[in-house]
């Protein structure tokens, strides 16, 4: 019977030469793999610069849309007041040289069309003096009360006070004149109209005191 020896599969291998190539793969691919995770790193902060630029660039087209619209709202607001103004200043011209109906047509376009305008409180002062100047004494007080309650602080103020007790003497309301008169000079005392309005309140006083006297029988 024949009889066979057997044989280790490692015979002949070198065992210490396959640890040593195995730790040299083993080596090469933690350099790899740090190589890797280094491009990576690289990667993911070249992606956040990218994202930061993006951003940038997003918000400088935002910034250049607003400037745009900022630049666009700003010339129909300069369109606006260039309209407003040279309506306003045709209606002042047409006071000053005693066209009135022209002027009164311009100071209610300009009222209607631009009532916030920052001429909107003067269009309201010199229609009502251009009413009193022609004499529409009822418009002409309409105008004033309308002046004097919405601007209070007017510098036009304490003229109106004066221009619309004038429009009340020729509407037969003595007595709002009477007060009205009174109430400029106890508050507007240097005013440069102060001086007409005393003899104007001396002028209607006694009217008033003779209008409150009983009559006298027979």
């Amino acid at each position: 019977m024949a009889i066979f020896l057997y044989q280790p599969v490692f015979a002949g291998i070198n065992a210490e030469k396959v640890i040593m190539d195995h730790n040299k793969k083993i080596k090469k691919l933690v350099r790899e793999n740090r190589s890797l995770n280094g491009k990576i790193e690289q990667l993911e902060q070249q992606q956040k610069q990218n994202e930061k630029k993006i951003t940038e660039l997003f918000n400088l087209m935002d910034y250049k849309k607003s400037s745009a619209v900022v630049e666009q709202t700003m010339n129909r607001v300069r369109d606006h007041n260039k309209k407003a103004k040279k309506i306003y200043t045709s209606a002042r011209s047409l006071l000053v040289t005693d066209q009135h109906d022209q002027a009164v047509l311009l100071f209610k376009q300009y009222l209607a069309v631009y009532p916030d305008n920052n001429h909107a409180a003067d269009a309201r002062y010199w229609l009502a003096k251009t009413y009193l100047a022609q004499e529409d004494y009822q418009q002409a007080k309409n105008a004033f009360v309308a002046f004097q309650q919405d601007s209070p602080l007017h510098y036009k103020y304490s003229n109106s006070m004066f221009e619309l007790a004038r429009v009340y003497v020729q509407l037969k309301q003595t007595k709002k004149a009477q007060t009205l008169l009174s109430s400029m000079l106890d508050k507007f005392p240097a005013h440069n109209a102060a001086n007409r309005a005393k003899q104007l309140l001396s002028k209607i006083t006694p009217e008033l005191e003779a209008g409150s006297k009983p009559s006298q029988a027979n």
